[in-house]
């Protein structure tokens, strides 16, 4: 069953523009199926396959000679082979057709960092991350309640037919540490790094405090520092940064940890339908996740890089997200309650006070009722796309 995704016009257009195109994002987030089906015609080459890794890294030019064609080539995980990129940097020069070379890979640094030198000004990025909410919507596969989607998560494999998303969910860890994890870098201890993503999930809206991270993970600062990166690396989670522009020193610069799925990070943590109804901070803080990750998603679908961030201080002022595009900022309050409150637009009053054009706010909630109010705009979790820049 084939999802249509919302990024597919944004590449479709850049493969009219660029010889090369790059699509990376989590394991499992559909960019193989996505490039095969844009690009039906190119011959698809996974460099997971042991003839083909073999070949691709001890003879890249020979390689690409034996599976050129009139259309072109999909190559998935090519961060697998990356002697690969330098000679295609040589084929496109010397034949420059525009979307002949399509590369996928799971592992941001190692494939970004290999085709930037070897491909700049010829290559497009695109990230692929797991389902949106409108996607899930226009496939008819959204679930009816907040609590079963916090649980199974947008992972499209998830969606299919018959299969138990905790499972699902348990094999994709084990995948990715045995797999993708050594294959970055050689950990000693894969139980220790395994606790380490359940802790971090366990803290997913909430400050990074690298010190009691490692401590309760029985490590050193340094490696709590080095293993973050490496999950930000493939696309596990990332750190959201604090907005502290001139509002003085009693703001809080930590960072907050999020997801890039909430079905994953429930897994981590060890919970299920009931558990995430009965712990409301966890349920509060996957809600959030869910909410950050699908803006990210749709900006991401039209093109645009605003900058997010958070705020908060030590005076209990608060807001969860903040968005600033084109010299505009737009606050964002975001409340797993079902029943909207004019409170949840406190903060914001406060802090319209404190920046210079900021955009009318808004307060995403659990509810299902869009209302505009004088204060700001009231819109349900199932209608974030409504949110434009």
């Amino acid at each position: 069953m084939f999802i249509k995704r919302d990024l597919e016009g944004q590449i479709k257009a850049g493969a009219k523009q660029m010889p090369v195109i790059a699509i990376i994002g989590p394991r499992q987030s559909g960019k193989s199926t996505l490039a095969r089906e844009i690009f039906k015609n190119h011959v698809y080459l996974d460099m997971q396959d042991a003839d083909h890794f073999e070949f691709a890294n001890s003879d890249p030019k020979g390689f690409l000679a034996s599976y050129k064609n009139e259309h072109g080539l999909i190559i998935d995980e090519a961060q697998y082979a990356p002697k690969l990129f330098s000679q295609i940097k040589v084929e496109a020069d010397k034949d420059p057709r525009r979307g002949y070379y399509v590369l996928s890979g799971s592992q941001n640094f190692l494939l970004h960092e290999k085709i930037s030198e070897s491909l700049a000004g010829r290559v497009y990025f695109y990230i692929l991350l797991p389902l949106s909410i409108r996607e899930l919507q226009n496939a008819d596969l959204l679930l009816d309640t907040v609590e079963d989607q916090l649980f199974k998560g947008f992972y499209p494999r998830v969606y299919q037919a018959g299969l138990d998303a905790q499972t699902y969910y348990e094999n994709y860890i084990a995948t990715y540490v045995e797999r993708d994890i050594r294959t970055i870098r050689n950990l000693d201890n894969i139980v220790i790094f395994k606790k380490f993503m359940q802790l971090c999930a366990l803290r997913i809206g909430s400050t990074i405090n690298i010190t009691e991270l490692a401590a309760q993970s029985g490590i050193t600062p340094i490696t709590a520092k080095s293993w973050l990166a490496l999950l930000e690396t493939s696309f596990v989670l990332f750190q959201l940064p604090s907005y502290h522009n001139n509002l003085g020193k009693r703001v809080v610069k930590s960072p907050k940890l999020f997801f890039y799925d909430v079905g994953l990070a429930s897994a981590l943590m060890g919970i299920n339908k009931e558990t995430v109804l009965q712990q409301r901070i966890i349920y509060g803080a996957l809600f959030e996740n869910m909410v950050v990750v699908d803006l990210m998603k749709n900006f991401n679908a039209q093109g645009i890089r605003p900058t997010l961030t958070f705020f908060r201080d030590s005076n209990q002022h608060e807001i969860d997200l903040i968005i600033e595009y084109g010299g505009k900022t737009t606050p964002v309050e975001i409340k797993a309650s079902a029943t909207m409150n004019a409170r949840f637009f406190d903060t914001m009053f406060w802090f319209k006070e404190q920046v210079r054009n900021m955009q009318q706010p808004v307060v995403v909630y659990g509810g299902d009722q869009m209302q505009i109010r004088s204060a700001g705009k009231a819109i349900p979790w199932t209608n974030l796309a409504k949110i434009k820049l």
